[in-house]
């Protein structure tokens, strides 16, 4: 995930004959701006599948069904082949991603065998783990999780199973933030007057150097009453400042 901060015109808030000028940073929030796969099925040209960039077997688990079944299936591109764990709890399927990654998507397509309970984790040393992401209420077939991390070996840790059997994914494909960086260019509204008490309503525009993005937005130091949607719009009623008491 990438946070591009921008900085919001100033708003002034107007009680009587006194004006409060308030700074509100404005932050853009693109998520995946422009993602690569770097696990998984093979993907278009800007896309590379970790196994592409390894040069050591990169896929690990802490089980296996039987010999059919291997790690290495879950990250084969093929969706008819799976990676199957022992009957038991827990279980983890691991991929070594060749160095650390930013990480903002994680895609797992499981067989009817799936995870109850499970955690994303990261790891830079293969060794201290952080945990991303975790659920007990898993939903099984293809879930998608927009996630915030980075390491270079992340691993679904499965705790709890939903079905008698042992945990089995078609496809573990794990999706990062590209080092390009796009530029966010916001359209400064300029200076905006609004009296306290007023309803105030004002789009802030912005544009990305990528096409077909979607940025999120979010504003801190707004003054009192207003708030800022995900899409952009400012919008509420201010209100006046709150005077000192007296000593």
């Amino acid at each position: 995930m990438s946070l591009l901060p921008r900085t919001l015109s100033r708003w002034r808030r107007r009680s009587g004959t006194s004006a409060i000028s308030i700074i509100a940073p404005l932050t853009l929030a693109a998520a995946c701006l422009s993602v690569s796969v770097i696990s998984g099925p093979r993907r278009p040209r800007r896309h590379l599948r970790h196994d592409e960039h390894r040069v050591a077997p990169a896929d690990h688990a802490s089980s296996m069904q039987g010999p059919s079944w291997p790690a290495s299936n879950a990250t084969d591109g093929n969706l008819s082949t799976r990676w199957s764990s022992a009957f038991s709890d827990p279980q983890w399927l691991e991929v070594d991603l060749g160095s650390t990654q930013s990480i903002c998507q994680v895609v797992i397509n499981w067989e009817t065998a799936y995870a109850k309970a499970f955690q994303i984790q990261t790891s830079n040393d293969n060794s201290t783990w952080t945990t991303i992401y975790s659920t007990t209420t898993g939903t099984g077939g293809t879930q998608t999780l927009n996630i915030t991390g980075s390491g270079r070996y992340i691993r679904m840790y499965g705790t709890v199973r939903a079905t008698q059997y042992g945990y089995s994914i078609y496809e573990f494909q794990v999706y990062a933030a590209t080092s390009t960086g796009n530029t966010v260019t916001v359209t400064n509204p300029g200076t905006q007057t609004w009296t306290a008490g007023t309803a105030a309503s004002l789009q802030i525009q912005a544009s990305d150097s990528a096409s077909g993005q979607t940025l999120t937005y979010s504003a801190t130091g707004l003054p009192a009453g207003l708030s800022i949607s995900s899409s952009g719009l400012i919008s509420g009623t201010p209100t006046a400042p709150v005077p000192a008491a007296p000593r």
